[in-house]
């Protein structure tokens, strides 16, 4: 779940035909043309790279009502490098080495296995000690997440002059919102022991994910109970209104429910999949000083940078899990059907990395 940019995006993509595609990705409900391509060739300048391991998320706006149909290798890649042009000055890749992809806009539409890369740019390096299926999520929510946290963490240093407590409300629980947790432990340290911050989410399985991830102050979000007992049980839990909202739902229930527990001087950052339209009224949000903005999608060197703060151990990565081609189409369903705790990982080819939800081994 991510905002675009307005830059041109540099990935072109091509199949080889001689790819085995397993039952369970052939009848999924494909997005594009799922005719394979030839093998792509290196582009000037550019870099071929095969896929290893995928996220199973979507780009924003990607659901569509009574449609689901999920793009493949999708916005989260992580593979090796497969082919490198020689033109490239100062080129520190080379084949077989443990690559992120950097998609700019578009994400790939059909099940593909060789990514032809026109800007070597954005492909970024993976040092041996960041495993591939943790690193095909740098890009993605990790990413998303980081520049929500950079975005919030101006306001909660110009509120800590004036306020001895402020609350950051994440409103979603899923890989957005825990990597989101991770990202404000990591960013803000314990010098903002003043800043509480809370989890809200409709599913009870993700808030206690959430608990796991030494969140305390979690918010269930009964979309059976009635809207006003939710909100009083909101500011109840906040102990008046908060400070700081992070939606990366940002339906027009959730952006109504947050407008009603915010503060004064409040801010709303938004970013998600809600394509429906939200009626604010501007008068109010003038009168209580209060702002809604979008997540940046980020920039490549910020993936780098999120790639240095995993290999330093700096920054712990949340609760993800890892499945082979052929389970594709039921961790879809899940996805399309909110069941889903932590980010699922698609594994591709003949790769050998085994991780579970446990990835407290591996750091």
């Amino acid at each position: 779940m991510m905002l675009d940019n307005d830059n041109k995006n540099d990935v072109q993509v091509a199949v080889r035909p001689m790819m085995n595609v397993s039952a369970g990705i052939s009848s999924l409900p494909m997005e594009g043309s799922s005719t394979l391509s030839a093998m792509p060739s290196c582009p000037k300048g550019g870099v071929i790279v095969q896929v290893m391991f995928a996220g199973v998320c979507y780009p924003e706006g990607h659901i569509r009502k009574g449609q689901f149909r999920p793009p493949l290798p999708g916005p989260e890649v992580a593979g090796k490098v497969y082919d490198i042009c020689n033109t490239i000055p100062n080129c520190n890749l080379m084949p077989g080495d443990n690559v992120i992809i950097f998609q700019e806009e578009q994400v790939m539409d059909h099940y593909q296995e060789f990514i032809s890369i026109d800007n070597a740019d954005n492909v970024v390096q993976v040092p041996n000690t960041v495993s591939l299926d943790v690193a095909s999520m740098l890009s993605g929510s990790a990413l998303s997440a980081y520049n929500a946290v950079l975005k919030a963490i101006p306001h909660v240093e110009k509120l800590q002059r004036v306020k001895s407590s402020i609350n950051v409300l994440i409103v979603g629980a899923g890989s957005l919102g825990l990597w989101t947790l991770q990202l404000a432990k990591f960013l803000m340290g314990d010098d903002n022991s003043n800043v509480r911050l809370f989890v809200a989410d409709n599913s009870i399985d993700r808030l206690i994910t959430a608990q796991e991830h030494d969140c305390q102050d979690i918010i269930h979000w009964c979309e059976e109970d009635h809207e006003q007992y939710i909100i009083e049980r909101t500011l109840d839990a906040c102990r008046g209104g908060v400070d700081i909202v992070v939606d990366f739902i940002s339906s027009p229930r959730t952006m109504m429910r947050s407008l009603k527990i915010l503060n004064r001087e409040g801010l709303i950052l938004v970013g998600g999949n809600a394509m429906a339209e939200v009626s604010i009224n501007l008068n109010t949000l003038a009168a209580k000083q209060q702002s809604i903005v979008g997540i940046p999608r980020g920039t490549v060197d910020q993936v780098r940078e999120l790639v240095e703060a995993v290999a330093d151990r700096k920054l712990e990565v949340p609760e993800f899990s890892v499945h082979n081609m052929d389970e594709a189409k039921e961790v879809f369903e899940d996805l399309q059907s909110c069941r889903l705790t932590g980010r699922a990982i698609l594994r591709f080819g003949n790769s050998s990395t085994t991780h579970t939800t446990d990835v407290t081994d591996n750091y």
